[in-house]
């Protein structure tokens, strides 16, 4: 409990106003001024209020600053003048509590005052209490959302909520595909049938050629088989294999592979399962590798993992944002996206946030996060065990690539370069920018060379549906275009690849595409084409996804003929059984095992 020093009434604890006179009842922090310019940054101070409200400790010491405002026309803000209204309402309700003379009043004196002003019937007045009243009631509802506390700390750093808005609308695109992630998430089963159906004059082409005939003719015309188990974190894998369905396949084979083991059986040519030892051979053999299929689990990045990783070091980039460097505006905004790949044209009245670092504050930023990274163990733990799998698979396949780049290795590489890669980039014009258009984020952009040359883009139209995104490294592209009818999305994902002399491009384009309705594998149900060479003329390759029941259905059709993949939503893959016999002295002969097995397989 405590007194308001303006009128003597008491006060709750955390109150922010006096209920009796509505005066302040601490002084405003720095922290705790956010402008309307920051306020407009997208996703709103609830969401970042409420992080920082789980982080009291570290919001209490953060500085809060706010990016400067350029603006073409500069009316008086909403929040300015109700600032100022604040300010002269607190003024004259000191000036009323302290009219009686220079003698300082007594806490009745305080209470009388300001109850006879409050009584006073002037529209001046009226209009000085319902101000105050109405900033009352603004802060009691923030205080209700999400902590009183957390209010008069801290409203989020100008770095904070220029990010979060980026975070949450990246985040929204990405969720489409969670699908395809989550196919092997939980384990994984199907059976996989692939029939085809060829024109005449593939059959011709085929006959003239010798290929159409005896079991490559049965092979494309009974089609093929594959029943597939993989298990939970890839801890094992089943694979039952038939090529030329019917009573007598053209080939059938059965493969398991766990932890310890790799077998397989070939039914038509022995009922016996031979089995190797697959790591213990490796090592035998000089390998220091040990391949398994619970290797495959250390790969994936662990969602937690991933949400600490964004979190830990979007903290060290938001800090590096502040009013010096963050510049906003309101003026149109002309696209310049990845042209040639994107042609995009988005004009109108926007506000733009622009963070323009120089040198110094790049450095800086960089030997930050080498220092984090230093203290980083749990990401650094799973990179360098991702490292040492590429050796063990490089070292069984015949390569030696030496040593990988480790986690430390790539801090010390980042600090003992800060000064460079800062410069190279205060030289190239760095910026990086956030177009929005009210609380929805309309553009981001990460560019080079005065804009000239772009990194990373993220664009969308006022109609929702219509998306830019692309990103650029060197002279390799990754582009997509995206926009929505009546009967779902349509649009083009294109790719140029270029390393050295080489260069590959294609494009995949699709329509009447329903993000919420996914196949067995993950993909989205609608109708694709694929066009190898980037040529978006040509007819390219077709085929369209689709469930039917409790099958998702791949038709491919082109040229040559169609050919349909149909993929269950439950398998029915079964280990091999029968006697067995272990080969691993065969493998021990001085060739690679996969020699070993090539040649053990031929003999059968």
């Amino acid at each position: 409990m405590g007194k308001c020093k303006h009128c003597g009434s008491e006060t709750g604890e955390g109150e922010l106003f006096c209920a009796n006179c509505g005066a302040r009842l601490e002084e405003e922090k720095p922290e705790a001024v956010v402008t309307k310019a920051t306020e407009e940054l997208p996703g709103g101070a609830a969401e970042e209020a409420a992080e920082a409200a789980a982080e009291t400790k570290e919001a209490e010491h953060e500085e809060v600053t706010e990016p400067v405002v350029t603006e073409a026309t500069a009316p008086k803000e909403p929040a300015q003048e109700e600032a100022a209204a604040e300010k002269k309402n607190a003024a004259e309700h000191k000036e009323t509590a302290g009219h009686k003379g220079t003698a300082e009043p007594t806490a009745e004196d305080k209470t009388s005052g300001a109850e006879a002003a409050a009584e006073e019937d002037s529209a001046g007045k009226k209009k000085k209490i319902g101000s105050a009243a109405l900033i009352a009631l603004a802060v009691l509802g923030l205080a209700i959302g999400f902590g009183a506390r957390t209010v008069s700390k801290n409203l989020g750093s100008p770095g904070k909520r220029f990010l979060a808005g980026q975070f949450r609308a990246l985040s929204k695109e990405a969720a489409v595909l969670n699908s395809a992630e989550q196919v092997f998430e939980n384990g994984f089963s199907s059976d996989f049938q692939l029939t085809t159906e060829l024109s005449d004059r593939q059959v011709t082409a085929l006959t003239r050629r010798g290929l159409f005939s005896g079991p490559y003719e049965r092979i494309l015309r009974d089609g093929s088989e594959a029943r597939i188990f993989i298990g939970k974190k890839f801890e094992k894998a089943v694979l039952n294999l038939e090529l030329g369905r019917g009573n007598d396949p053209v080939l059938q084979a059965d493969f398991f592979i766990d932890p310890d083991r790799l077998g397989f059986r070939l039914p038509k040519k022995s009922d016996k399962v031979y089995v190797t030892r697959y790591p213990e051979v490796l090592q035998e053999l000089g390998s220091e590798s040990r391949l398994s299929t619970s290797m495959f689990a250390d790969l994936q990045f662990p969602k937690e993992l991933r949400a600490a990783t964004v979190k830990r070091y979007g903290k060290i980039v938001a800090a590096a944002i502040n009013r010096n460097n963050l510049k906003t505006e309101k003026r149109s905004y002309r696209s310049r996206v990845l042209k040639p790949e994107l042609k995009h044209s988005l004009e109108k009245d926007y506000t733009i946030y622009s963070w323009e670092p120089n040198a110094e504050e790049l450095e800086r930023l960089f030997r930050n996060i080498a220092d984090e990274m230093e203290k980083d163990r749990a990401l650094a733990a799973w990179y360098d065990r991702r490292q040492e799998i590429g050796e063990q698979f490089a070292k069984a396949s015949g390569q030696h690539p030496g040593r990988s780049v480790r986690f430390e290795d790539l801090a010390d590489r980042l600090r003992d370069n800060a000064e460079t890669y800062a410069n190279r980039l205060e030289d190239r014009k760095f910026t990086w920018k956030l177009v929005t258009e009210g609380s929805e984020v309309r553009a981001i952009l990460l560019q080079l060379d005065g804009g000239d040359t772009q990194i990373f883009c993220y664009e969308r139209d006022t109609d929702k549906g219509k998306l830019y995104r692309g990103v650029k490294v060197f002279d390799s592209v990754l582009t997509e275009k995206r926009d929505l009818e009546k009967s779902g999305y349509y649009g083009t994902v294109a790719c140029r690849f270029s390393w050295w002399f080489y260069t590959e491009s294609f494009a995949l384009k699709y329509s009447n595409v329903d993000f919420k309705k996914k196949s067995v594998l993950g993909l989205p149900c609608g109708k694709y084409r694929l066009l190898p060479g980037g040529d978006e003329d040509g007819d390219g390759i077709k085929f369209e996804v689709r469930n039917e029941g409790a099958n998702s259905l791949y038709e491919l059709k082109n040229e040559l003929g169609s050919f349909t993949l149909k993929a269950t939503k439950t398998g029915t893959a079964a280990l091999p059984t029968g006697e067995e016999e272990n080969i691993d002295d065969e493998l021990l002969d001085g060739m690679t095992p996969q020699q070993g097995i090539s040649k053990f397989i031929g003999a059968l």
